[in-house]
């Protein structure tokens, strides 16, 4: 199978190139490679028989360098007096090497002249930016080349390919019929260190056509000299993989001491050639410390990529620990793919996950492709697929997670993020099949369970709850369903989600548990009913800020009055709180504090999830809040126990005790 690198989002495409005109300075050519190192391409699209043009030659070599293998046809131009001086001068012993003074945008050269025309650099150093100017320059000497070649000739570029250069060539080239063919040249970087192999050498190889509208673009790219040619389907296709390819080198430069140096952790997808989604996902996580295993890859099963340990940088970099491994390749197994074994895997990676080895890795070290446990690469199933209009595509899909069977509603647009889970059970239907529903005594996220625990403190009365947020119903099912003195409203603002809840995951309206298909502001600002508990549930859509869950709208201080106000006297707001910035959280603790005189916060472990529970309780009051939640806790405990006949606790008392800090 041939895999080609796509490009992420982490990679940061100014930054990148600034880094490599400031390295490259007046040596301009010496980064493109030299003949010995390009004459495998060169050689392979031309012959020493061809009449042959190299457009803006400067002081490059390449034209004596063929003339001495017996190419004796080339004609060099360029637009400087001393360039074609100094080159005229040099090799005055090889006659018939030809150095002309001309403007490569306005030739001189009879129509279908050359049958090559070889360009090393030239492009690059003439497509500075993409303003009008420019543009129409390039444009010029393209017409100017096609020109100039007869049908069936090839123009040879070598090029670094900045993304405008290679998205404009493929497109002016492709809409005049000829075929694109992109190869990287691997011989380039062999006579750089590990530290300068930053920026990858293309040769780009256009082929003259005679015009066909019924010819459909043809685009192919090469991941070395003599390697699988792969054709892609769009132009947006190709200049992915290139840019994939760019950040592999610069991934690798990175790890040998050079690169960017600013990316916490590194990234990088494969896709199969022709498809339009990865295949993997790999991302590097090391260990400073001394270690048993000098390098690894790990491949998450299919379905639990979306876990702490697998789905974040700060839980690779456990895992890693975990494993004792200087550097370990974790390894997600992108969905809408089929993977059959742990060995198919391994035979299709081990190309790729070899190239992110440390330089000083034996030669004939075997790489331990690691797993979790007997699941091997795992099980995926999905359920069903949807678009909602608020949240874009979804997936709901059942995976395994050691023993149990897990069902997950995934946004696609942050699809290393579990929205909703519920773990399954076996039931049989009418018809005495086996089906898998979700187990409503159970609870499979750690986060609800502590959401849960806010109830231990209202236990000896009927406890109304509003529950914004309703994802999978996951968390209101449980409340409903295991103390039967709680009425539990929803309020959820899409409407697909619901349908996915009822559909997917068991959620049953009833006389205790109703939905009402709201904004959960609106329905805050106009309701004019009290609960006992407020339990903020619900995800930013914004994905770019510091804070995933709840958007900021909902945090707003006249928001938060009107929550408190929604409360009954005592009553208490349970937020799932998700936030990386530190300072962000800093000020909403103190936007909380003004609003309710007990803030207590509750941050998982190995989780992204921090539960705040503010309230102006009295039983909060005594200054031993650690002791009355602790209480209420085991509350809940003993309830859960007697009602689902569970054998271990929901909250793990001696943790929480630990976790537990009072912001205020």
């Amino acid at each position: 199978m041939n895999l080609l690198p796509k490009d992420s989002q982490e990679f940061h495409q100014k930054e990148y190139w600034d880094n490599f005109f400031k390295k490259r300075g007046k040596k301009a050519f010496e980064w493109y490679g030299e003949y010995h190192e390009l004459c495998g391409i060169l050689h392979k699209y031309s012959r020493a028989v061809d009449n042959i043009l190299q457009v803006g030659c400067g002081n490059s070599s390449l034209a004596s360098d063929l003339y001495d293998v017996g190419y004796r046809n080339i004609r060099s131009i360029d637009i400087s007096d001393l360039v074609i001086a100094q080159m005229s001068q040099q090799n005055r012993h090889r006659g018939e090497l030809i150095f002309e003074k001309m403007d490569v945008t306005d030739m001189r050269f009879k129509d279908e002249e050359f049958s090559v025309v070889l360009d090393k650099g030239t492009l690059d150093a003439l497509f500075t930016d993409t303003t009008e100017e420019v543009v129409t320059k390039v444009e010029q000497m393209w017409e100017e080349i096609s020109r100039v070649l007869r049908v069936g000739g090839r123009y040879l570029c070598v090029s670094l390919l900045q993304s405008h250069i290679l998205s404009a060539m493929v497109t002016w080239f492709s809409s005049r019929g000829w075929p694109v063919r992109v190869i990287r040249c691997v011989e380039a970087d062999q006579s750089k260190t590990a530290q300068e192999r930053v920026f990858p050498v293309f040769v780009v190889v256009a082929t003259k056509f005679k015009p066909s509208s019924t010819m459909r673009p043809v685009l192919e790219l090469s991941l070395s000299t003599d390697g699988q040619i792969s054709r892609l389907g769009e132009a947006d296709s190709l200049v992915k993989s290139v840019r994939g390819c760019q950040q592999f080198c610069a991934l690798r430069a990175r790890l040998a001491g050079g690169g960017d140096q600013t990316i916490a952790e590194a990234s990088l997808d494969l896709w199969e050639a022709g498809q339009d989604k990865p295949r993997y996902s790999l991302f590097l996580a090391e260990r400073k410390k001394q270690s048993n295993i000098m390098f690894a890859a790990f491949i998450v099963p299919q379905g639990r990529e979306v876990e702490w340990m697998f789905a974040t940088a700060e839980g690779r970099a456990q895992l890693c620990d975990s494993a004792s491994c200087s550097r370990l390749v974790v390894v997600h197994l992108a969905r809408d793919n089929t993977f059959s074994s742990l060995v198919q895997v391994q035979e299709e990676l081990a190309g790729p996950v070899l190239e992110l080895a440390p330089d000083n890795l034996p030669s004939k070290y075997q790489v331990p492709f690691l797993s979790a446990g007997s699941e091997q690469v795992g099980d995926r199933v999905e359920r069903c697929r949807g678009q909602s209009t608020l949240s874009g595509q979804y997936v709901v899909e059942d995976v395994c997670v050691g023993v149990d069977h897990v069902r997950r509603l995934i946004f696609l647009s942050r699809p290393h993020l579990t929205q909703s889970e519920a773990i399954l059970k076996s039931v049989k239907g009418k018809n005495k099949k086996t089906k898998k529903v979700a187990d409503l005594s159970v609870l499979a996220s750690s986060y609800h369970g502590i959401m849960v625990g806010s109830l231990g403190i209202y236990l000896s009365a009927p406890c109304k709850v509003l529950v914004v947020g309703l994802g999978g119903g996951s968390l209101p099912n449980y409340i409903h369903s295991t103390f039967p003195l709680s009425n539990v409203h929803v309020v959820e603002i899409d409407p697909a989600i619901v349908r996915v809840a009822q559909d997917q995951f068991s959620f049953t309206l009833g006389d205790r548990l109703t939905v009402s298909t709201s904004c959960g502001l609106a329905y805050i600002k106009n309701s004019v009913e009290q609960y006992n508990i407020i339990m903020l549930d619900v995800d930013s859509k914004d994905i770019s800020s510091g804070m995933s869950c709840p958007p900021p709208s909902f945090l707003e201080p006249h928001f938060l009055d009107l929550l408190c106000t929604r409360l009954v006297p005592g009553g208490m707001l349970v937020l799932n709180l998700v936030c990386r910035d530190s300072v962000l959280r800093g000020e909403l603790m103190e936007v909380l504090a003004k609003v309710w005189p007990s803030v207590i916060s509750y941050k998982l472990e190995e989780e992204v999830n921090e539960i705040v529970f503010c309230s102006s309780n009295e039983k909060l009051k005594s200054g031993e809040v650690k002791k009355t939640f602790s209480q209420a806790f085991k509350l809940v405990n003993d309830h859960v126990k007697k009602a689902t006949r569970a054998g271990e606790d929901l909250i793990d008392l001696e943790e929480a005790l630990q976790l537990l800090k009072v912001s205020h």
